[in-house]
């Protein structure tokens, strides 16, 4: 930003920036609530541009202000911004506006993730494709899943059908989604999405769980 050349950075320099009216009320919305933003998501782009633009000030305005830290991860197209949680504490935002994974949306993410990343099956971009191929292909990741999903709806029958773990898996995606880690490409549809640069998150915040992903399963179909 050219007035950051020739002022000294502060809390409140982004504020000068020509698109700060129009668009940084959304950003800090969005920011608090949870949501990575990066090159193409969520739209428009200058979302992500005004960040880039006035990161340092940003960062420093979060800090002093909530007393959390405006993060970012990535490089280049793959950037994304988010408020990091996880660095000390959670700062001066109203906890009805901090995002928090359900276990089984991160246990799904990280399933996913094996699937997709690990297993080489880069073809994934449907919801229904990667049920599909955990209930043919992955006996003990879906009974890890479904043993805890029981255990976490107090369901100890052993009718946890497929429709209702594909149910919990959905639900799992529109989460993603709302935290930036997937682009749904329909937003009627909600299958097909777009693996999202910020679906790094999830690595980096559970890499020991995704490394151990065997010793995981096997202490979640034990119930432990």
């Amino acid at each position: 930003m050219e007035n950051e050349n020739t002022q000294e950075i502060t809390r409140y320099v982004f504020l000068t920036d020509k698109k700060a009216d129009q668009v940084f009320a959304k950003i800090d919305y969005m920011l608090r609530s949870g949501v990575h933003i990066q090159h193409d998501y969520p739209l428009p782009g200058e979302l992500f541009r005004f960040i880039e633009r006035n990161y340092k000030s940003l960062k420093l305005y979060y800090e002093e202000i909530y007393k959390v830290v405006l993060d970012k991860s990535g490089s280049e197209f793959n950037t994304y911004y988010f408020i990091n949680f996880e660095e000390g504490s959670r700062g001066n935002i109203p906890s009805d506006q901090r995002e928090y994974l359900k276990t089984e949306h991160i246990i799904i993410g990280i399933l996913f993730f094996k699937l997709f990343k690990l297993d080489g099956n880069i073809e994934l971009d449907r919801v229904s494709d990667f049920m599909n191929l955990l209930f043919s292909e992955y006996e003990d990741e879906r009974e890890a899943l479904q043993k805890l999903i029981a255990d976490t709806m107090n369901d100890k029958s052993s009718d946890l059908n497929e429709d209702k773990i594909g149910g919990v898996i959905r639900k799992a995606f529109e989460k993603f989604n709302e935290l930036g880690w997937i682009a749904w490409d329909d937003e009627l549809d909600k299958d097909r999405f777009r693996y999202m640069p910020s679906f790094e998150r999830l690595r980096l915040l559970y890499q020991p769980q995704i490394l151990g992903i065997n010793e995981l399963l096997k202490n979640l179909k034990n119930g432990r």
